[in-house]
């Protein structure tokens, strides 16, 4: 769609952007984050400092990160965190020669509960509460999945057995099931059967 934008006699033509097709800009959880910003600190000061902290933590649990700094360190982007790399840490990346297939592994962010994690990396999204961070997670010491921090960040008891997702949206972690679960709807399952059967 086209839209002609009529100002003192002059007319200008926006771009057709309703055809774009989506890239990893789209998913980048920046994009809707509160203070922009934050991705663009101002100095060494204090408060820069941990506004460059958060921006990566942000970053650490964004699906679009690796897409994000591949793009940055193509295009020799010098100002802002970009996939969790401030133009200092580009720099130095650019400086020791070093390609983005041969960059440093994604740290993980430690977080200190369940709660915080599940709180940082979750979106609701009407019936689903949808992931936004990596495979694993860091909660104290212990290395999580995303299916057992949302377990443990919403359930009331310790899960039997291996947690999977009863749910066909990708990324949610609302609609867990474990063995328990699973034991229990095959009993139903089986005295359905039985009855129908008699």
């Amino acid at each position: 769609m086209s839209t002609t934008i009529f100002k003192a006699g002059k007319s200008h033509t926006a771009p057709n952007t309703a055809d774009r097709a989506t890239d990893w800009r789209d998913a980048a959880l920046c994009r809707s984050h509160p203070d922009p910003e934050m991705w663009f600190p101002k100095g060494t000061d204090a408060v820069s400092m941990a506004n460059e902290a958060e921006a990566k933590r942000v970053c650490a649990g964004c699906p679009a990160l690796m897409a994000c700094r591949e793009w940055a360190i193509e295009s020799r982007e010098d100002s802002g965190v970009w996939g969790g790399l401030s133009e200092r840490d580009r720099y130095n990346l650019r400086r020791r020669g070093r390609s983005r297939n041969t960059e440093p592994a994604i740290r993980i962010v430690t977080f200190p509960s369940v709660k915080d994690a599940y709180e940082a990396l979750t979106q609701k999204d009407g019936r689903h509460v949808l992931w936004n961070g990596g495979n694993e997670v860091k909660v104290g010491k212990a290395r999580l999945t995303p299916n057992q921090v949302a377990w443990q960040a919403t359930r009331r008891r310790t899960p039997v057995g291996r947690i999977f997702t009863d749910c066909e949206t990708d990324g949610c972690v609302r609609h867990l099931n474990d063995q328990v679960i699973r034991q229990a709807r095959e009993a139903t399952r089986r005295a359905t059967t039985e009855r129908s059967a008699a």
